[in-house]
């Protein structure tokens, strides 16, 4: 793949590789991620995966990671849901495995970059890309530059306490399962027309409202899009969220606000591979 950039997505519980050519994904591959590994293990696992489908004309490597990132050196500092995988330099042990060049994000600012990039938004859109999956991570697309932070931590909000946790327990897959239930289950239910579960989901849609608020408050973007694998049950919730969002708020901040779902394939994969394309390109990204 002459031109191309190898990008890979990981995230908590799914990973996911291809090829980005001019904006399009080519030789997708998926794999479930074996998140109660060792960190050596898991290591040899994602190098293993990788090695299954590079080719040595491409560009380079880009991966975002579901961790805080220290950008210089390209090493993963923490993992919530990968436990054992900590301190992890993994910019150099791809540089080595492979000899090519590569870019390591967190994968929400890879989802932002691929939203923001590769949708149909004005490029003076200010941008959130907020990730809905196994945990809740958002990335910050400001004023037309990607905003990281010094650890790659800047939108982080699933951390911020709330009620008697954190934001991300009330507003990702850990909603469901802090509660005993399975979302997809739940999920399917609901479509059905389950009273039961579409309470649980105008339940998680209030939760959401609260949580994107505190973004609204922080940045005051024009748009928040919602991915990861809980965003495709946005119908089921998004009455519940406008509706608790326009009570809490002020109106002057969201009533030009845009709450929407991804509509972009593979947001994170392309987005990867516009954050390497901009780096060694020596376009300016801020950090």
């Amino acid at each position: 793949m002459q031109d191309a950039v190898l990008s890979v997505d990981l995230g908590g519980t799914k990973l996911s590789l291809g090829y980005v050519l001019a904006g399009q994904v080519h030789n997708k591959r998926q794999l479930s991620v074996p998140a109660d590994f060792e960190k050596q293990a898991f290591n040899d696992f994602l190098l293993g995966a990788i090695a299954e489908l590079y080719q040595p004309n491409c560009k380079g490597i880009a991966i975002g990671v579901p961790s805080l990132v220290e950008m210089s050196q390209g090493r993963v500092i923490e993992t919530t849901n990968i436990l054992a995988w900590q301190d992890v330099p993994l910019a150099q042990l791809l540089t080595e495995r492979f000899n090519c060049p590569v870019v390591v994000h967190n994968d929400a600012n890879c989802f932002a970059a691929g939203e923001y990039f590769g949708g149909s938004f004005a490029k003076n859109t200010n941008l959130i890309g907020v990730c809905l999956g196994t945990g809740l991570g958002a990335g910050l697309m400001l004023e037309g530059r990607l905003y990281t932070g010094t650890h790659s931590a800047a939108g982080e909000f699933g951390s911020f306490p709330y009620q008697d946790s954190i934001i991300e327990h009330y507003c990702s897959g850990a909603f469901f399962k802090h509660r005993g239930l399975n979302g997809k289950e739940v999920y399917e239910a609901a479509v059905k027309g389950d009273s039961s579960a579409l309470g649980v989901f105008e339940e998680f849609g209030k939760h959401m409202a609260h949580a994107i608020s505190l973004v609204v408050l922080a940045f005051n973007p024009n748009v928040v899009v919602l991915g990861g694998s809980v965003s495709i049950s946005f119908p089921l919730f998004i009455d519940s969220l406008h509706t608790t969002i326009n009570k809490i708020s002020h109106p002057t901040i969201v009533e030009n606000l845009h709450i929407v779902a991804s509509n972009v394939s593979d947001a994170a994969l392309k987005g990867a591979a516009f954050l390497f394309d901009l780096q060694w390109q020596n376009t300016e990204v801020s950090q």
